[in-house]
Formats: structure tokens, sequence, C-alpha cells
């Protein structure tokens, strides 16, 4: 049988292999026609680890040095980034093995040479911005076959490098692994706080957030179709508020402002695109007051670790660790996924709504039972101290597919393949283009994803029901923003302040201590969230958080109007597209809106004002600015809107 030196593949290993026989019957089952595997998969091994390490730090110069932005990746992709192409690289090593058992001596060890080098480089060449696939292919091809040979000729210093270093790569992997799980395991450890201040309460917080829900199309709120019988039962047994206006109209301003009672130019948070320190979260102070915190959202683009929301959470499930995950994160192991993914839908063997959606390619959307099943998981392993937990649901999110196994109840059946298609790529489509019928499958699809994400939650609301944990959990659901669907010439959200983006449900409630079935029509805030929850608490004293009690709205008569709440103000800095949140910077964009005397007033940056009556006209279809008779009406909406910017530190808003 051929001799083969295991150093030219630069891995340790005998001299000469056995023949698969001796006269004892001895076989050496390490070899595969002359390559053998262990000699192979080290070699792969250290390819995969090197290749790994190097884009990782590639990555993270062009992420933190060039973009200044965000890894939109979970934490732990330190160490997941090497790992997924050590896992890539071992799969490739007994691919070669066997592919090339055949051949044999040195152009069996040139061409697995190749190989590796080959995805080597490609790792590191599909980092960068604005190289197409095919190109990067090319360039890896070619550096591969010019620097095989020189690898070859190299074998004994390459067999050196993989026995000594090897090691060190491998203790490399396991202390980044260790140190970010260490950290995670160091966050969940229970800060006991004020002891004192939980003495004889057993009160637990629920904060439910449905991304993207507007009021509008909930039969909560008189919708024609039936997408929210569940949210209709709970509202039953708690308060439910007509008005209630979110502080943006997209994720994460509107979530910092729930968090942090402040508004989103008080913190700064489009203009930076992540929620700081300078002001606490509800999260926090809970925390250090005694109760177990755990969030567990599905929008990973501006809920993610990175978003700064995560502050004061003990346990923040964001991205899952699954070997998906792992595998996906690196640059290759992503291209592999999407191609994967893609030819499923095209071979029809995956058909959500009869194709992938481009979110799913991009990372790992988590449906409302994936919530659930985290939520319910983490409490049964919180003991019997009190939580709060916040929880995002993004099923209600575009492309408006539903997850696989739910059925459509608006959507026509045997939607074309065009329909489909339009469907699946909703993020980068031209709306403008869209005729009537199109713009109608869209809503369909909407509320079928409406009528699914309340199925989940009241399937969650039951389990809580029979582990009795209900009985004494203030829920609170409400919505970080709404979605247009062309009613004032645009679609999606982050683009206005009209009230089917920032008009939201409102729902709280907690048997025995709040009213059933309290309706509150007057104009409400989000803001008002944390200073609500501490009143119910009985934790108010030495709050940290503006705003007031919402309980004043569902204590007083509905005959008089509640006292001290926030005036329901919103913002946006300027249309958003969610893929650069730093890019709009023209203030003549920005847009400022209050809800006064029953209107909605909106100004804009460079003066201009729109005003409707709320009343005859919640649409918002007809601008009443201009009418002499609701001048009072106009001037008192300017008020209540240059009284809240007044509150607004001024360093907040340069």
């Amino acid at each position: 049988m051929t001799r083969l030196q295991g150093d030219e593949l630069g891995a340790p290993a005998e001299r000469s292999i056995k023949e698969p026989a001796d006269e004892t019957g001895t076989r050496d089952v390490g070899a595969f026609g002359g390559v053998r595997l262990r000699d192979v998969l080290a070699t792969s091994a250290w390819f995969g680890l090197a290749a790994g390490f190097l884009e990782l730090l590639l990555l993270v110069v062009r992420v933190q040095l060039q973009e200044k932005g965000f890894f939109l990746r979970s934490r732990h992709f330190v160490w997941m980034v090497p790992a997924s192409d050590l896992l890539l690289f071992l799969g490739l090593g007994v691919l070669c093995s066997f592919a090339l058992s055949k051949f044999a001596g040195r152009s069996a060890n040139r061409v697995v040479l190749a190989i590796f080098l080959f995805a080597a480089v490609l790792c590191q060449l599909m980092l960068v911005r604005g190289l197409h696939s095919a190109t990067c292919v090319l360039l890896a091809g070619g550096l591969a076959v010019r620097g095989s040979p020189w690898l070859e000729r190299r074998a004994d210093g390459l067999r050196r490098v993989v026995r000594h270093s090897l090691p060190i790569l491998f203790a490399a992997l396991a202390a980044l692994g260790s140190i970010v799980f260490l950290h995670d395991a160091r966050a969940r450890v229970w800060r006991r706080g004020d002891r004192a201040a939980l003495a004889g309460r057993d009160l637990n917080v629920l904060l439910i957030v449905l991304d993207t829900v507007r009021a509008d199309r909930l039969s909560l709120y008189g919708y024609d179709r039936d997408t929210t019988p569940n949210l209709k039962r709970l509202a039953e047994r708690g308060v439910r508020f007509d008005h209630a206006r979110a502080a943006a109209s997209w994720t994460l301003p509107s979530h910092s402002n729930m968090f942090t009672a402040r508004w989103p130019s008080e913190l700064g948070v489009e203009r930076r695109g992540w929620l700081d320190g300078g002001y606490p979260t509800l999260a926090e102070h809970l925390r250090d007051s005694g109760y177990a915190t755990g969030g567990f959202v599905a929008n990973p683009f501006f809920c993610g670790h990175e978003s700064g929301l995560s502050r004061g959470f003990q346990v923040y499930a964001d991205y899952p660790i699954t070997l998906g995950e792992v595998v996906r994160s690196s640059s290759l192991g992503w291209f592999l996924t999407r191609a994967a993914m893609r030819a499923q839908s095209l071979t029809g063997a995956w058909r959500p709504a009869g194709s992938v959606r481009d979110v799913d390619l991009d990372f790992s959307r988590k449906d409302a039972s994936t919530v659930n099943r985290e939520f319910l998981d983490w409490l049964a392993k919180t003991g019997p101290k009190p939580f709060f937990a916040f929880l995002n649901f993004f099923d209600a999110h575009d492309p408006y597919l539903l997850p696989r196994g739910e059925t459509p109840r608006f959507t026509p059946e045997g939607l074309s393949s065009r329909a489909s298609a339009m469907l699946r790529d909703w993020q980068k489509i031209d709306k403008k283009a869209l005729g009537p019928d199109e713009v109608r499958i869209a809503r369909d699809a909407y509320d079928d994803c409406l009528a699914a994400l309340d199925q989940r939650i009241g399937a969650l609301v039951d389990v809580l029901r029979e582990r009795g944990e209900l009985d004494h959990t203030l829920l609170i659901l409400t919505s970080d923003h709404g979605e247009q669907f062309g009613e004032h010439g645009d679609f999606g959200h982050g683009l206005s302040l009209h009230g089917e983006e920032v008009h939201v449900p409102l729902l709280i409630s907690l048997p025995g201590r709040l009213p059933e079935g309290r309706v509150v029509s007057e104009a409400v805030s989000l803001r008002d969230l944390p200073a609500t929850v501490l009143d119910v608490l009985g934790l108010a004293k030495n709050s940290p958080f503006p705003g007031a009690s919402l309980a004043t709205t569902w204590g007083a008569s509905p005959a008089e109007p509640s006292q001290a709440i926030s005036t329901p103000f919103s913002e946006l800095r300027g249309p958003v597209d969610e893929r650069d949140v730093q890019e709009h910077t023209d203030a003549r964009k920005s847009l400022k809106a209050v809800v006064a005397e029953n209107h909605a007033y909106i100004r804009r940056g460079d003066g201009c004002e729109q005003l409707y009556n709320l009343e005859t006209d919640p649409g918002e279809t007809s601008d009443e600015s201009a009418n002499g008779a609701l001048s009072q009406v106009l001037d008192a909406c300017r008020t209540a809107l240059d009284e809240v910017l007044s509150t607004i530190e001024p360093s907040a808003t340069r």
C-alpha cells in the first residue's frame, strides 16, 4: 500500500500507514485509502479555529471601528464564531477523507490543503462589505490554488504549528465560552436588595409587549374581525384603556420610554441607537428591591442585549443558544444556512405561506410559543420570590407570515406564488407600486398574525391561572407601536405619529385589586407604566421614575377626569430605516405630537402643524389645523406640547 507522510497534511502522524491487515489480522481503522482521518481532522480543526478567531477579530474591527454599529447577534458570538468554523471545518475534514480516499500521496494532500485554505479565506472575504458572494468564491479559489502548493512545500512547519498551537486554540475557545457563561451566571444571582420593602408582599409583575400591534385592528377595540377573543376575555377581568399612546412609533425608543419613564429625546436613543445607563430602568429598580427579573424577547434587532433594554434583568433571553445558532454565527455558516433554507423553499420542503422568509434567513425568529416556553421554564426555577418578567412577542411584525403549524383565518386560501413572494419579500418590495388587492392581502395576513398571537397569549394566561400565579400577578399588556398599511401613504412604522402607528392597546389586570371590566376612555401615555407598577406594588416611595400612576384613572368615577397623569406625547426624530437608525438628522423631518382636548396634534420640525378630531375622525383623515373655529383647541394643543418639551433636559436634544 502507498505510504503517506502524515506531516504533509500538517498534522502529527506516524511516518507510514500500516497495511489494512497484517499477518495477525490487525486492521488500521484510521486509514482511508492512504489518508488518515485522525490527521485530516487535526488539520481541519486547526484551520477551523484559526479561521474562526481571525474572523472574530475582523468582525470586531469592522463593527466597532469601521461601522460603529451593532453585531446583531447573540452576545455569545465571541465563542460561537470560532466554534462554528470549527464544526464546519471538521465536517469538511470528514468529507475530504472519504471523498479523496481513492487518491494517494502528495496529490491528495495538495487537494485537501487547497480545500481548507479556500474555506478559511472565504470566511474572511465574506465579512467585507460590498463584495458579492461570487466574487468572494473566485478570490478564495484563486488564493487556494496558488497557496496550497506553497503550504505543501512547508508541510513540516505546518505540522509543528498544528501540533503546538491546536491545544492553545482549544483552550482559548474554552476560555471565551467560560467567560460569557460565567458572566450570565453571575447576573442570575438574586440580589436581595431591600427585603424590608418586600415584607408581606407577594405580587408579581408581568409586562407583555406585542411588537407592531395597532389597537384598531383588535376586536378588543371594536374591530369587525374577531382577531383577539382571548384579549377580550382578559379585559373583562381588568382595566382596558381605549386611547393609550406610545411615546414613539418604533421599537427601541418606545420600549426605552416604558422602561425608564423618560421621553425618547431625553434618552437620546434615536440619535445613539441604544439605551445607555443614564437613567435607571424598571427592571433595575425591581431587581434591587428583591425581585427576580427575567426578559424574554423575540425581536433581536432592537430588543436584544445590545439595545440596552436588558439592564436589570438577571436572565435575558434574546438569541437562542442552539446548535443552529452556533453554526449560523460565522459568515460561512450564515451563508450555508441561507443557501439550505432557500433550497428547501424552492423544492417545497418548507412552506411558510409557500415561501421562506428573509427574516428567518437572517436570524432565528422566535414565535410566541417559544417565548412562552422560555418564560415558563424560567418561572419554574425562580422559587417563592416575587418576579418581574418582560415578554416581547414579534409574531405580528412583517412579513406577516404565520409560524409553521398555524392555520390562516383571514387570508384567502391558495395564495398565488406572486402573493406569497410579496409577503416573503415584504421588507424589500416597493410598497408604492402595490395595488388594492395586494394591500388587502397584506392586511389579511397581518390579521392572521394577530389572531394566532392572541391564541398564544390565551394559552399563556391559562397556564398561569392553572399554576395559581395569575391571582397575585399584576399583568400589563400593551404594544410598542402600530403599523401603517397605506392610510397616510406609507407602509410600516417609524414613519409618522398618526394613530395607526402610536395608538396601541393597553390592558392592566390584577384579580381582587383592580376593578373588572373597567374602561378608561381618556388618553394616556405608556410613559406612566413604571410609576403605575410601583404604586400598585406599594413601592412608590422614593421612586426614581417621573410620571404618575394610572391608578388615578381607574380609581375615579367615569365622569370625573383623572389627575396628574402624563400628557400623551409622542416623538420621532425622522423617518426610520430600521437598518440604520443613525442616518436621519434632518430636524425639519422630526415630529412631535400630543393628544389634548380630544384632538391629536402633530408638529413637524419646520413648524408645519396638523390637527385631528379623534371623536369624529379617529382615522385622522381630515386636518383641521386651518379651521378657525378650532383656534382655541389648537392653542391648547400647542400649549400642551410646549409644556412637555419644556420638561425635557436641553442637553438631551442637542
